[in-house]
C-alpha cells in the first residue's frame, strides 16, 4: 500500500509528531511505501534526512512566517493559529503553500491512503483537495498545477481514502480560535475514518464537530520498547526515591509552575527535580524559573533531547510527574514506566481508563484536577489546593518502597499501526 502521512507541525518535538514518526516507522517495517508532508525550519533538515519526507521550510524569504502551533505554547518557535487568523496575507500564504505541496505529492506519489494528523485546517484542505474540486476551480493564483485540475475534473485520479487522527489540541483550537470553523467542520465530517486516542476524546469531538460515530475508531497510543526499557538494578531501587523527572513543554498549562510549588511545599533538601523540555513563552519561563529559585530542593532545567537520550534519563530517575491540565493521551508516562519509574499524573480524562485496561503492576498515582476554563486554564482560586494534592501524591510515591515491574505488553506502536491499517 502507498501511504501519505501529513502534519502541519514538525515530525518530532511534540506528542503528535512522535505519533506520526512512530507510525511511519511501523508502516515501513510492514513493507508499505510511504511519503510524508511536514513543516520544518532550515536547521531541522539535517536531522530529518529520510527521503520519504517532503519538507515545507518556514521562516525563509519565500515563506516568512513561523510554523503554526496546535498548542498556544510550543517547545519551539511558532505562531498561534489565532494570530494567523488575524493576518489574511500570512494565512493565505500558509494555505496556498500546503495546498501546492499536497497536490504535488498526490500527483507524483498517487497514495492509496492519506493519514492526516489533527482534525483541523490542514486536514480540511486535504479533504477538500481530494473529495471536492472547489479548491482547484478557484485557482486564481495558478499555484496549483493545471494538470491536476484536469485530472480531478475528469475523475481519472483514483481517490485515496483519507483518515484523520485526533490529538486533543485540535479540538481545543477549534473551540477557542475563530478560524474557518464551518469549513473545518464540513470537511472533517467527510473523512473516511477518524482515529481517536480515547473514548472521552471521541465523545467530545463528536459533540463539537457533529461526527458520524460509525466512522470512528479508538486505538490509544503506543511506546517504543526497543528504546524505552528498564536498565535499573535492584540495588538502585532500594536507594532513597528522591530523583524526580518532568518531560514536556515548560509551560504553566502543563502544570510546571504548580509542580515546582508542590516541590517547595515538601521542603525537602534531598529531592532533585529535573525538567526536560523546550521553552515556549519566555515570560512564563522566567516566572517558572524564579519560582524554582525559592526551592530547598535542587531543580534543574534541561533542554529537549532525543528519545535515546531521554530513555537514559528515565532510567536515572525514580518518579516521573506529569501535572498537566490538559492532554490527549500522553505517551511520556508510558515511556517512564517502561524504564522503571513510578508515575504521578493529573487525573486527565480517559487516561485512567486506558492505563487500567492496558497497564499491569505499575505505581500510578492520580491527582484530582482543579476546575478548568477554556479547556486547559486552571481556576486560580483552586491552584493552591491542586498543588497541595500534587505534593501529597509525590510524597506518597517517595515513601513507597515497593518494587514495581510494569507490564506494558499490550501497548506498542506496532499494534497501533496494525489497528489503523485494519480499517484502510
Amino acid at each position: 500500500m502507498k501511504i501519505l502521512s501529513i502534519i502541519a507541525q514538525k515530525p518530532s518535538s511534540t506528542g503528535s509528531g512522535v505519533y506520526l514518526s512512530e507510525l511511519v516507522r511501523c508502516f515501513k517495517n510492514l513493507g508499505h511505501e510511504q511519503e510524508v508532508i511536514c513543516a520544518v525550519y532550515e536547521n531541522d533538515i539535517a536531522e530529518l534526512h529520510d527521503p520519504e519526507y517532503n519538507y515545507i521550510v518556514f521562516n525563509t524569504p519565500e515563506l516568512p512566517i513561523k510554523i503554526a502551533g496546535m498548542s498556544d505554547v510550543m517547545p519551539y518557535e511558532s505562531i498561534k493559529y489565532s494570530d494567523l487568523a488575524k493576518d489574511e496575507e500570512a494565512l493565505n500564504l500558509w494555505k496556498d503553500t500546503f495546498k501546492s505541496k499536497v497536490i504535488e505529492v498526490i500527483e507524483s506519489f498517487k497514495p492509496d491512503l492519506i493519514i492526516c494528523h489533527h482534525l483541523y485546517l490542514l486536514t480540511s484542505i486535504v479533504v477538500d483537495v481530494c473529495k471536492n474540486i472547489s479548491l482547484v476551480q478557484k485557482n486564481e493564483k495558478h499555484l496549483l498545477k493545471s494538470h491536476f485540475v484536469d485530472v480531478v475534473k475528469s475523475k481519472s485520479l483514483m481517490s485515496p481514502r483519507i483518515f484523520g487522527i485526533c490529538h486533543n489540541t485540535d479540538l481545543r483550537q477549534y473551540q477557542q480560535t475563530d478560524l474557518e470553523r464551518e469549513y473545518i467542520k464540513k470537511n472533517i465530517q467527510k473523512l473516511d475514518s477518524i482515529i481517536f486516542l480515547s473514548e472521552e476524546q471521541l465523545d467530545r469531538a463528536t459533540e463539537l464537530l457533529d461526527l458520524d460515530k460509525r466512522k470512528a475508531m479508538v486505538v490509544g497510543i503506543g511506546y517504543n520498547s526497543d528504546i524505552f526499557n528498564n536498565k535499573k538494578h535492584v540495588c538502585e531501587l532500594q536507594q532513597p526515591l528522591n530523583k524526580l523527572l518532568y518531560v514536556g513543554k515548560i509551560a504553566k498549562k502543563k502544570g510546571v509552575l504548580s509542580l515546582i510549588k508542590a516541590i517547595n511545599m515538601l521542603n525537602d533538601e534531598s529531592i532533585v527535580l529535573d525538567i526536560i523540555g523546550g521553552v515556549g513563552d519566555k515570560e512564563e519561563y522566567d516566572e517558572i524559573l524564579n519560582e524554582s529559585r525559592k526551592s530547598k530542593s535542587k531543580i534543574n532545567f534541561i533542554g529537549p533531547m532525543s528519545q535515546i537520550e531521554l530513555a537514559k534519563e528515565y532510567n536515572k530517575h525514580d518518579i516521573f510527574i506529569l501535572p498537566s491540565f490538559s492532554e490527549g493521551m500522553p505517551m511520556v508516562p508510558l515511556e517512564a514506566m517502561a524504564c522503571g519509574c513510578k508515575v504521578v499524573i493529573s487525573d486527565l480524562p480517559g487516561v485512567k481508563n486506558f492505563y487500567n485496561a492496558n497497564v499491569k503492576n505499575a505505581s500510578i498515582k492520580y491527582v484530582e484536577l482543579p476546575k478548568l476554563s477554556n479547556v486547559d486554564d486552571a481556576s486560580y482560586e483552586e491552584l493552591s489546593a491542586f498543588e497541595k494534592r500534587l505534593a501529597d501524591k509525590i510524597k506518597d510515591s517517595i515513601e513507597d518502597k515497593n518494587v514495581y515491574k510494569p507490564d506494558l505488553n499490550n501497548i506498542s506502536w506496532e499494534n497501533i499501526a496494525r489497528k489503523v491499517l485494519s480499517i484502510a
